[in-house]
């Protein structure tokens, strides 16, 4: 028999699980408790409702994969030293392979057709990890390029990222299995993406100074 902790874990991992298979609408909360194989007053005594209780499966999904904050940034690094960093532990995050499937595949369900829940990872996690990012790409790239192309670019290297976590089928499809499970090296990846990021930002640099000419 679980204990409190271990039931709400347990009510979490279930619900994830049947949320991911059934999505929000079609999982009933009689359903989670058969997965968890508790009664089905544990999910009002521990969250309160269906939609707190799929709230708090997303974000399990979500933020146990993911370290990266701004407190864990050595404050050593010198602007490109953090963003080769940044990069590669967002790359750590995206290649983890032995996170359980329904925490992909619940993400990918939110993302689609998103919720309060995701609401929540972008006020709580997603949001301060962007304006991390901002915050080096201010750095690096000319002081006079406007917010919404610094964005872009914010945006260009999340995008990169993320293709290696959420496009894995694609992937495999387009290159074959043995050549695209090769790639899944964080080093590797984190070189050409750190590398390919790096002349853009570059490039940008040399663009501002011929127009400052």
């Amino acid at each position: 028999m679980f204990q409190m902790d271990d039931t709400r874990q347990k009510l979490i991992d279930s619900a994830g699980e049947v949320f991911a298979e059934k999505g929000f609408a079609q999982t009933t909360i009689r359903d989670i408790c058969q997965r968890a194989g508790t009664n089905v007053a544990a999910v009002n005594y521990h969250f309160g409702s269906k939609e707190d209780l799929y709230i708090e499966a997303v974000k399990a999904a979500h933020f146990e994969q993911c370290k990266l904050s701004d407190q864990e940034l050595p404050p050593d690094l010198q602007p490109e030293e953090a963003l080769r960093y940044f990069i590669h532990e967002m790359m750590t995050d995206m290649l983890d392979r032995e996170s359980p499937s329904w925490k992909f595949e619940l993400i990918m369900r939110e993302m689609s057709h998103p919720t309060q829940a995701c609401e929540e990872l972008v006020r709580d996690y997603i949001g301060p990890k962007f304006e991390l990012l901002e915050s080096l790409l201010e750095v690096l790239l000319p002081s006079e390029m406007p917010l919404p192309q610094r964005r872009l670019f914010a945006f260009s290297i999340v995008g990169q990222c993320l293709l290696y976590r959420y496009h894995r089928p694609v992937g495999r499809m387009l290159v074959g299995e043995q050549e695209f499970e090769a790639l899944f090296d964080v080093e590797r990846l984190t070189d050409h993406l750190y590398g390919f990021c790096l002349a853009g930002i570059r490039a940008a640099e040399v663009r501002s100074t011929e127009s400052a000419s």
